[in-house]
């Protein structure tokens, strides 16, 4: 079997369209946009052109795996019911090159819910079936979309709380790190994610990621960038009893750096209090650590409630190393130390987490977070309410409106050929022959990819987004 069949990349019950259209369809048109009642209220694009270089550039469509998509539909479904000649028809008048054209908003953009992010429409009539054939493979860049947009926010979240508490910005976009990569549903889907996340911060562990810029982006720079740091098959190496000598032996051997220390693997209290009480041989090591310019000692709770569990480790480590004020009247510890959270954590938490610490007077940057499954996998196609819905269709030379409009009113859709136009920083959807410059850009166009992005272009798009302004 081939991996990837373009001829069965599909939902199943899309096999059968080709004979259910009405009699003199001629072109389809179709949309993606995030619905109304999106858990955001912009949703960033992005993830388009790494679909289009895996799955469609170029001669995608061979007699073998026409044949194979044959054998396998007739199995499943039943016989007879495969577009063969639909299929050998792009394979012999295109070289396998699809007859669609793709038109989408530039990859990194912000834009306001309820509007057409991207289009889809066959270039050939003969082809009418092929857009929304397309449908479940494209509607997938929902996922790095959606990732994205959720780490967009955080960031606009923690950018809001280190200005009220007048909080140097100069690690914000280390402020929340991707550790997902273990609780993905596949390395694919690790790589799109945590490739998403880089458009905001820097800080992962998700090394697949790294990949994403080079292989798909035209981009060699490396944007996400991490710390060493142990985890609890190192800490208790030695048993409970050996905590301490383990410890010792971590700060010993460490690099030059940050050093990221896990504290929760017997009673992380005991653990602050020696780390930050004078005359304690842990204190006096980390202390020594310290005293190289620009090392820093984070420290890592990995179990319990987190605002709590925060605020507890918070007040001990203020006990033993001090704390100045910011221009604002928060607390930012004296020595070069801080706090990583990085278990369970999801957006309104990180929230929860942010607003106790500016109400119990901390500066928001003695914290960073991490993010596994909260980042990777606790949003779904519902999280910005994606959909890919056809909205116009040519029959015998006249273009008629399509659209749906259940009793659930957030699931009505568009109606017409649409252009996205930006009106003073805020993105509406109008008709094709409205008045306004089209945002949509025709990416691609018969099997050719027509505008290739750098990843830092559309990192850069993504910039303004995180001013809570």
């Amino acid at each position: 079997m081939f991996e990837n069949n373009i001829c069965l990349l599909t939902d199943s019950y899309k096999i059968t369209h080709h004979y259910f259209y009405p009699k003199g369809t001629q072109k389809i048109y179709s949309y993606l946009e995030s619905r109304v009642g999106s858990e955001f209220n912009k949703t960033i694009f992005y993830g388009l052109q790494y679909i289009i270089k895996k799955y469609l550039e170029g001669s995608v469509v061979s007699e073998e795996k026409i044949a194979e998509a044959d054998r396998i539909i007739n199995a499943h479904i039943g016989e007879d019911i495969f577009n063969l000649e639909g299929w050998n028809y792009i394979l012999d008048e295109y070289d396998g090159r699809l007859p669609v054209e793709i038109k989408a908003v530039a990859e990194g953009t912000p834009v306001n819910i309820s509007n057409v992010l991207m289009t889809v429409e066959n270039t050939d009539e003969k082809c009418y079936w092929l857009p929304n054939y397309l449908e479940s493979l494209l509607l997938q860049v929902w996922y790095p979309s959606t990732v994205a947009t959720l780490s967009a926010e955080v960031k606009k979240l923690v950018n809001f709380y280190l200005e009220v508490t007048g909080s140097p910005k100069d690690n914000m976009d280390f402020m929340l790190h991707d550790f997902g990569y273990r609780g993905a549903s596949s390395t694919e889907s690790a790589m799109l994610a945590g490739s998403a996340h880089l458009l905001n911060f820097s800080g992962t562990d998700t090394i697949p990621a790294l990949t994403i810029p080079e292989n798909y982006y035209n981009d060699s720079n490396i944007y996400g960038f991490s710390v060493q740091a142990t985890e609890h098959s190192v800490m208790t190496s030695l048993g409970q009893e050996g905590e301490l000598e383990q410890t010792l032996n971590v700060i010993e051997n460490a690099k030059d750096g940050i050093l990221s220390i896990v504290i929760d693997s017997y009673n992380y209290r005991d653990f602050l209090n020696q780390a930050s009480t004078e005359g304690y041989e842990l204190n006096e090591a980390i202390l020594k650590f310290l005293d190289t310019e620009g090392n820093k000692v984070v420290f890592r709770p990995d179990s319990g409630e987190p605002v709590s569990t925060t605020m507890d480790c918070f007040n001990i480590l203020e006990k033993g190393f001090g704390s100045y004020k910011t221009d604002k009247g928060y607390k930012i510890f004296d020595a070069n130390i801080g706090l990583l959270w990085g278990d369970g954590l999801k957006y309104h938490k990180i929230r929860d987490i942010l607003f106790a610490l500016k109400s119990n007077g901390w500066a928001a940057s003695n914290i960073i977070f991490g993010m596994g499954g909260g980042l990777h996998t606790s949003i779904n196609r519902d999280s910005q309410r994606n959909a890919f819905k056809c909205s116009a269709q040519l029959r015998n030379g006249e273009w008629h409106d399509i659209f749906k409009n259940p009793l659930d009113s957030s699931k009505k859709s568009k109606t017409g050929r649409f252009k996205l136009i930006n009106d003073e920083n805020t993105y509406r959807t109008v008709g094709i022959s409205d008045e306004g410059e089209d945002c949509l850009r025709t990416v691609f166009k018969n099997g050719e990819l027509l505008i290739e992005d750098t990843f830092g272009d559309i990192k850069s798009r993504t910039k303004t987004y995180s001013s809570y302004m």
